[in-house]
């Protein structure tokens, strides 16, 4: 994922290099100390962006990543595919897998030490 300086919010990376345990993660804002009242942790439509990368079979040895559950290839003149995210409830718990790396993405995220 490539982000141009025009796009604006925040990516946050989880690595699991469990080979057995999941993690939920929640996101919570203290919006009355460290964020202004427009604050969001969550796009205008309350989402959120993710890419979870993990082993086929879960299999640290694969050939074979997984970008949210579909094998990537590259493209028939050798290109990196299209990197697309599932797109998530915001308020809802991220799981990360074993043997996973995610990278979570907040559009819109507005706080004044994100700002250019």
């Amino acid at each position: 994922m490539i982000l141009s300086h025009e796009q604006q919010g925040v990516t946050s990376l989880f690595i699991n290099l469990s080979n057995s345990t999941s993690f939920d993660v929640s996101f919570v804002g203290d919006y009355n100390i460290y964020l202004p009242e427009n604050a969001s942790y969550q796009d205008e439509r309350g989402l959120r962006e993710e890419y979870h990368l993990t082993p086929e079979g879960g299999n640290l040895k694969s050939r074979v990543m997984l970008l949210n559950g579909e094998p990537l290839k590259l493209t028939a003149d050798n290109q990196i595919p299209e990197l697309k995210p599932s797109i998530v409830d915001g308020d809802t718990p991220l799981r990360i897998a074993p043997y996973s790396i995610a990278f979570i993405r907040y559009k819109n995220f507005n706080a004044p030490a994100c700002t250019p």
